[in-house]
């Protein structure tokens, strides 16, 4: 019931911009009417623009790892969408999903593209580890790859434009977020790698030379051309 009286409200705000100044006149009327009899307000009608797309976040837990979060931010800020992190126990394991949300279909660009970034990543991080001396201790070598991971992301980021929001996107956005989430926590990723020493700092610099490798292309807006060769 509630989408049907959207879409009508929705047509009478598309007309209340027509050229003729009675027509627009009337729509907004009826506009205003419909919203005020059902107690639909301009942010329930900004946020009904709003979809989102959920994606995997590629083995990140219960709080993702800090260059995961980064990766997550940076692909929000290529397509002009926002996002929240989801977590849940699971078969005695957290399990965590990324969802994105915007308008007009970018929500599922970025999904795609992160999951095509975030397996990469991994992949890389993986290689990167396994070149490491075996006889290193489990911490030191998960330290020295977090500082690898951290190193890909920032230089793809170098390759990254950030969409610039309108004041529309920022509304819609903004009152999809409060409607759905209205007591949504801020966290911050998992920093695995604050005991770094002198001689760890060689893997941000690799993984720095790799991520600059990556060609990550944003495409043309609402299609799936964000491709990583």
């Amino acid at each position: 019931m509630e989408d049907t009286i959207l879409r009508k409200i929705k047509r009478c705000l598309a007309l209340a911009k027509s050229s003729n100044p009675n027509e627009a006149a009337t729509a907004l009327r009826q506009a205003q009417t419909l919203m005020q009899k059902y107690g639909i307000s301009k942010a329930d009608v900004a946020a009904s623009d709003v979809d989102s797309y959920i994606s995997s976040a590629i083995d990140s837990g219960r709080t993702p790892p800090a260059h995961m979060a980064i990766l997550m931010n940076m692909v929000a800020g290529a397509f002009g969408v926002d996002l929240v992190y989801h977590s849940q126990f699971n078969n005695g394991k957290w399990r965590g999903v990324v969802e994105f949300f915007g308008l007009d279909g970018s929500p599922e660009i970025a999904a795609y593209a992160f999951e095509v970034l975030g397996r990469q990543l991994k992949s890389d991080r993986n290689t990167y580890i396994s070149s490491l001396n075996k006889r290193l201790k489990r911490a030191t070598k998960i330290r020295r790859g977090d500082l690898y991971a951290q190193g890909w992301v920032q230089a793809v980021s170098h390759k990254v434009v950030t969409h610039k929001r309108s004041a529309v996107e920022r509304l819609a956005m903004a009152s999809y977020k409060e409607k759905r989430w209205p007591n949504l926590e801020t966290a911050r990723g998992r920093d695995r790698t604050s005991k770094a020493r002198s001689h760890d700092l060689q893997a941000k610099l690799q993984g720095l030379i790799d991520g600059d490798k990556v060609d990550f292309h944003q495409g043309v807006h609402g299609t799936k051309r964000a491709a990583l060769h």
